[in-house]
C-alpha cells in the first residue's frame, strides 16, 4: 500500500525528523532536469513556451488525479494560495528558460531561499542560527553573482521572470510549510491541475506537437514535476522551511550541467563561480548535520 503522507494512516507517525532532508535532496535533483527538457522542446521539437508549461503540468495533474480527494480537509485557502503561487513558478520557469540562458533561470529562481528564511522569521517566528545565516549569504552571493554578470538587453526579460519566479517559489515553500494534513501526492495533482488550468489560455494556439513531444512533455509532467513536487511536499512536514530552501540549492548546482552535457549551452565563467558559492553554502549548513539529527 502506498503511503500517501497525509497523515491519517498507521505510517505517519514513524518519521523522524531527519527523514525529509533526503526526499528534499531527491526532489532537488529531478527537478534539475527542468532545463534541459524545456530547451530541447522549445529548441529542437519548436513547442511554444507556453504549451510546455501548461501541458507538463496537465500531464503532473492527471497522472496523480487518483489521490486529489485526500487533500479535503486541509485548510483551503492557504491550499489556493500554495496552488497559484505553484502556478506562477512553472510559467515563470519556462518562460525565464527561454529567455536567457539555462543556468542564469534557475540560478535566478533559487534566491527563493533568502525570502523564505524572511519569511519564516516574520511570519512562522522562527529564528535563524549564525551557520544558517552564513549559508544564506553564501547562497544568496553566487545568485548575486549570476545576476549581475548576465544583465544584457537581449536577456533582461528572462532574468525578471526568473526573479518573479524566486518570489512565487517562496510563496509556495512557506504556505505548505504551514499544511500539516493532507496528501503530497494529492497537493501534486491540485497544483498542477490548477496550473494547467490557469496557463491554458496562454497556451491557446499553440498546442500542436507531435507525437514524440508529446510523450517527452509527459515523461517531464510526471516524472520531472510532479512527483518531485510529491517530494518536497513530504519533506517539508519534518524539515524546517529554510533548511528545505537550502537543499534545493543543489537543483540550480546540476540543472546548467545537464544542459551543457546534452545541449551544448555552456555555462559563463560567473555562472560557474555562483554555483560553486553555492556549493559551498550547502556545504557550511548541513556539515554537521548528521550529527543533530
Amino acid at each position: 500500500m502506498i503511503d500517501d503522507g497525509s497523515g491519517e494512516g498507521p505510517n505517519s507517525e514513524v518519521s523522524s525528523h531527519g527523514s525529509g532532508y533526503p526526499i528534499i535532496a531527491l526532489a532537488a535533483l529531478l527537478w534539475s532536469f527542468g532545463g534541459l527538457f524545456v530547451k530541447y522542446l522549445t529548441g529542437t521539437q519548436h513547442v511554444a513556451p507556453e504549451a510546455v508549461a501548461c501541458l507538463r503540468s496537465a500531464f503532473g495533474g492527471v497522472a496523480l488525479v487518483w489521490a486529489l480527494p485526500k487533500v479535503w480537509g486541509a485548510p483551503m485557502g492557504r491550499v489556493m494560495g500554495a496552488g497559484l503561487s505553484y502556478t506562477c513558478v512553472v510559467g515563470a520557469f519556462v518562460m525565464a528558460t527561454v529567455g536567457t540562458t539555462a543556468a542564469n533561470a534557475i540560478m535566478l529562481q533559487y534566491a527563493y531561499p533568502l525570502l523564505v528564511a524572511v519569511g519564516v522569521v516574520l511570519i512562522f517566528k522562527e529564528r535563524l542560527d549564525k551557520r544558517t545565516i552564513f549559508a544564506l549569504v553564501l547562497g544568496m552571493l553566487g545568485v548575486g553573482t549570476i545576476l549581475i554578470s548576465s544583465w544584457r538587453p537581449g536577456q533582461r526579460e528572462g532574468l525578471i521572470y526568473g526573479v518573479f519566479s524566486a518570489v512565487a517559489f517562496a510563496s509556495v515553500t512557506l504556505f505548505q510549510h504551514s499544511i500539516k494534513t493532507g496528501s503530497p501526492f494529492g497537493f501534486s495533482s491540485l497544483y498542477n491541475l490548477m496550473a494547467a488550468a490557469l496557463l491554458l489560455p496562454f497556451a491557446l494556439g499553440k498546442l500542436h506537437l507531435s507525437l514524440f513531444a508529446l510523450l517527452v512533455v509527459a515523461i517531464m509532467g510526471i516524472f520531472q514535476l510532479a512527483l518531485p513536487y510529491v517530494f518536497f511536499i513530504k519533506g517539508l512536514r519534518t524539515v524546517p522551511s529554510t533548511d528545505a530552501a537550502l537543499i534545493t540549492l543543489l537543483e540550480p548546482v546540476m540543472n546548467p550541467v545537464w544542459v551543457w552535457l546534452i545541449v551544448g549551452e555552456t555555462p559563463q565563467a560567473w555562472t560557474i563561480i555562483g554555483g560553486l558559492l553555492i556549493l559551498i553554502a550547502l556545504g557550511v549548513r548541513f556539515a554537521s548535520v548528521r550529527k543533530k539529527t
